[in-house]
């Protein structure tokens, strides 16, 4: 965007471009969202940031009236085209420098930590350690307002190694302490364990509970009419939690539980990309609108959300599980695989949430002769599962589609269907298509004549870079 288009999208506080750029105002010391309602600053003493983290990086503290590091969510879409940044960027929003350094991070992704600072500085302005700092400080901020979790039990679940800590940098950033801060904006106090995952209000929370509880997978995942939960374990911990609607306030809550509340920096950004909470529908919508095949398959004109899986190696098991047999007969055998993996969770969790699912070196180790897999299905799997435990195939989300195709697709008895399937559930790669898919081409049929693949993939060609949502309007088309 030129200097001229941000001070346009700026007086016209055009909430379109909210998350798109921010503002400061070099008198105030404050930087604002472009739809923020205060007085507007003459534009000489304007200044423009294509993130806020650069704008938190020239000293100027967020806008305690628009809250821009709160009503927007900074961390949709990376703000790079360099695959290891973005997994970077990830796995910070995630809360991994709250546990492991820096020099960790870098050899996880196979460069130097000075390469790691190089690339963050080149490419978005700001060292990885002052992202993480800058992160942990906004996350808190919406604890804060959000929840009525202890100052200390905030402190801690932002990854501040101490209090004294946590008050010294929410200070420099917002010029004033987490207690006056909860004091002056009069919070109630609430749930501590509840969260609140804003979206815009065109999404269908009812539409994605509809697809998950088709399947759901019993033990590991309970979905009922107006509510969804699982069990989880990250690396330092385990729990469970459930997502509910509130309509009329446009977010869902999160209720977390677990014995760590470390964990809940992670959690929460999972499960804002499982309900694909982040994705600029007005920009595919624009593209489907007046596309007939697709239309059919809009809600009111709008393009369905993508259900992404919670835990990208479980879905990528349970794809192998359903290679050409139903739903139900898949979730069937991932049921028996969570069985014979025996990973009980507890006696305090609820009825419905028996285990948790099996992670890559567990399922090397389980025996599932006896679970009805075929001899074939069952070498495929065990062959997937290696290939992720010594990093032939990455489950990152950060990946091109082409890698991931080139790289999982070479492993014997996976079809093209398992590697889009995986790629557009798995990891939620928004350009995926599984051409091959039978409701793909029911959709596509024209007075009972199949297309041929090559038909179907020259068809598709128009809804790039958003083929995973094109494959979600067809099957919405079906009526199904």
């Amino acid at each position: 965007m030129t200097k001229q288009e941000y001070s346009r999208a700026r007086i016209s506080r055009d909430s379109n471009f909210d998350g798109k750029f921010f503002f400061a105002v070099k008198t105030t010391g404050i930087f604002c969202r472009p739809s923020c309602p205060s007085p507007q600053a003459k534009e000489e003493n304007v200044l423009y940031f294509d993130s806020i983290f650069k704008a938190l990086e020239a000293g100027f503290r967020p806008c305690l009236r628009c809250s821009p590091d709160i009503n927007i969510e900074y961390g949709a879409g990376y703000p790079s085209s360099h695959s290891q940044v973005n997994e970077a960027v990830r796995m910070i929003y995630d809360g991994y420098l709250n546990y492991h350094s820096l020099t960790e991070l870098a050899a996880g992704l196979g460069i130097s930590d000075r390469r790691l600072r190089q690339l963050f500085v080149e490419r978005l302005g700001v060292p990885p350690v002052k992202i993480a700092r800058y992160h942990k400080a906004m996350f808190a901020r919406k604890m804060l307002l959000m929840t009525g979790s202890s100052i200390t039990d905030i402190a801690a679940a932002s990854g501040f190694g101490s209090l004294r800590q946590f008050n010294d940098v929410f200070k420099s950033i917002f010029n004033m302490t987490p207690t006056a801060m909860r004091k002056e904006r009069g919070i109630a106090a609430a749930d501590s364990a509840t969260l609140i995952l804003k979206y815009c209000r065109n999404f269908n929370f009812k539409a994605m509970l509809s697809f998950l509880r088709e399947r759901a997978l019993k033990g590991v995942e309970l979905v009922t009419e107006d509510s969804y939960s699982r069990t989880f374990r990250t690396s330092e911990a385990q729990g469970y939690f459930t997502v509910t609607d509130d309509p009329d306030n446009s977010f869902l809550k999160l209720s977390i539980h677990s014995a760590d509340i470390k964990c809940f920096m992670e959690i929460y950004n999972r499960v804002r990309r499982m309900f694909d909470l982040d994705t600029d529908f007005e920009i595919i919508c624009d593209l489907f609108r007046n596309d007939q095949l697709l239309a059919k398959g809009m809600v009111n004109g709008l393009v369905p959300g993508l259900p992404k899986a919670f835990d990208p190696f479980e879905h990528m098991v349970r794809a192998i599980l359903g290679q050409q047999v139903s739903v139900k007969a898949a979730t069937t055998m991932a049921k028996r695989v969570v069985e014979a993996g025996g990973l009980a969770s507890g006696d305090d969790f609820p009825d419905g949430l028996e285990f948790f699912f099996p992670g890559p070196q567990e399922l090397a180790e389980l025996d599932l002769s006896g679970i009805g897999l075929t001899r074939t299905r069952h070498e495929t799997l065990l062959n997937a599962v290696q290939a992720v435990n010594d990093g032939r195939v990455s489950l990152s989300v950060n990946q091109s589609l082409n890698d991931f195709h080139r790289d999982f697709s070479a492993l014997k008895g996976i079809g093209d269907w398992t590697v889009n399937y995986v790629a557009m559930r798995g990891l939620g790669l928004p350009d995926s298509f599984p051409a091959s898919d039978l409701g793909v081409i029911k959709a596509l049929t024209v007075d009972g004549v199949k297309p041929s693949p090559a038909q179907v993939l020259n068809l598709a060609e128009k809804w790039r870079p958003y083929r995973s949502y094109a494959t979600l309007c067809l099957w919405n088309s079906l009526g199904g």
